[in-house]
């Protein structure tokens, strides 16, 4: 994903917009279950503004509707998919 930045923007939230963002993929994901689950959803302004089942298209999508605004992108499973990756080694 890309970087976020943060801006004022009218009708916007105090706070961090990405944990404004994650707050509301929470208090939503109940009835997210049952709309979209095994789908990544996309949230803005604490509003799902999109969903599908590719995280890359949807971010695609939400870039040429909301531009360079921040927005949130999870995939909607009751519990979240973790994902461990080794850190690089650097040989000298």
């Amino acid at each position: 994903m890309s970087t976020v930045k943060a801006r004022s923007q009218p009708g916007a939230l105090p706070g961090d917009p990405l944990t404004r963002e994650a707050a509301a993929f929470r208090r939503k994901l109940p009835a997210l279950l049952v709309a979209h689950k095994g789908e990544y959803v996309a949230f803005y302004h604490g509003r799902l503004v999109g969903h599908g089942a590719d995280d890359e298209e949807l971010a695609d999508r939400m870039f040429r509707k909301l531009g360079d605004a921040p927005f949130y992108i999870a995939r909607v499973e009751q519990a979240p998919t973790v994902c461990e990756a080794p850190s690089p080694e650097v040989i000298g």
